[in-house]
């Protein structure tokens, strides 16, 4: 029932073949995270001068810099998350760099090379998670009502901004996880363990934030990891990214601008929960039916899966 290497996906790794070598993994690895670090380090320098100057200005210490910039890494409010999103072009072009200078081929090889199998992914991944979160969120209305963040008006103008930066985010984390890194490790290693399952656990771990989530923090992570999981599944059965970047894409619109959880990253919700994030015993039953959800819908994939071999 697991996914298996077909022709789909021995087609889409392909492209990996030629230079599946460890050492250019690593190095592409190192490329990556360093690109995307430098970004970040540049934004946040840049913040850090604007600040400064907005201290002079009104005469303040430079602790309310550090002080503003803490706040702002939070994502409590809508600028600061649009910032946080920015900072995702680092990630896309690390993983451009490192996929042009250490394997010598282009995006179009990580997205799946007939870009209209790719469209078509993306919009039933996208439709299919819209409508199961459009249900989710009525039934939790009446269940745990959430709490309005931001008028209308003044979210539809944020969403301008907002929503191109987010695919972009997606679309990062996408080809960094199930594009560049299960393409490599599927060029190199036959086992699932290696090309299905260590993405997705990095994937998950890339979320891992004790501080803020406290004794929930692994329950997020096994979260994203089951969700990196039904990615590489998708992306491993239709030989392409783009149902997995329709699902990430629908399910980061739904929990970043819909109903945010009430706590770091809230800033662009049009609602947030009721419940802060401090409250653990209250977000890890939210999470923990989340969880449940996703993993029956997940079963219920793999069955309908199992009743056409073509799959």
């Amino acid at each position: 029932m697991l996914p298996k290497i077909n022709q789909k996906f021995q087609a889409y790794y392909a492209p990996a073949i030629a230079t599946k070598s460890l050492w250019r993994l690593f190095f592409g690895l190192i490329v990556l995270v360093a690109t995307y670090m430098i970004f970040m380090m540049l934004i946040f320098f840049g913040l850090g001068i604007y600040f400064n100057v907005i201290a002079e200005m009104n005469g303040t210490s430079a602790n309310s810099v550090e002080s503003h910039l803490g706040s702002f890494a939070m994502g409590t409010e809508p600028g600061s998350v649009i910032i946080i999103l920015l900072s995702f072009i680092g990630m896309f072009l690390g993983v451009v760099l490192a996929t042009k200078w250490v394997h010598k081929r282009g995006l179009r090889s990580l997205l799946g090379s007939n870009l209209p199998d790719v469209a078509i992914g993306f919009r039933n991944g996208f439709l299919f998670l819209s409508v199961i979160s459009f249900i989710g969120f009525v039934l939790f209305s009446f269940i745990d009502p959430p709490v309005k963040n931001m008028e209308f008006p003044v979210w539809i103008k944020w969403m301008l901004i907002a929503i191109p930066l987010l695919f972009i985010q997606i679309l990062s984390e996408e080809l960094v996880f199930r594009g560049y890194f299960q393409q490599q490790l599927a060029a190199r290693f036959n086992s699932r363990w290696a090309w299905y399952f260590l993405p997705s656990v990095a994937f998950g771990m890339l979320h891992f934030d004790p501080e803020n989530m406290g004794a929930n923090a692994w329950l997020v992570v096994a979260h994203t990891t089951l969700f990196g999981l039904i990615a590489a599944e998708v992306t491993a059965r239709t030989g392409n990214l783009g149902t997995a970047i329709g699902l990430h894409f629908a399910n980061n619109i739904f929990a970043l601008t819909i109903v945010a959880l009430d706590g770091p990253l809230s800033g662009l919700g049009l609602y947030k929960t009721a419940v802060h994030v401090s409250d653990e015993a209250a977000i890890r039953s939210f999470l923990m039916y989340d969880f449940i959800f996703m993993s029956l819908l997940y079963g219920l994939f793999l069955l309908w899966c199992k009743k056409r071999p073509q799959l």
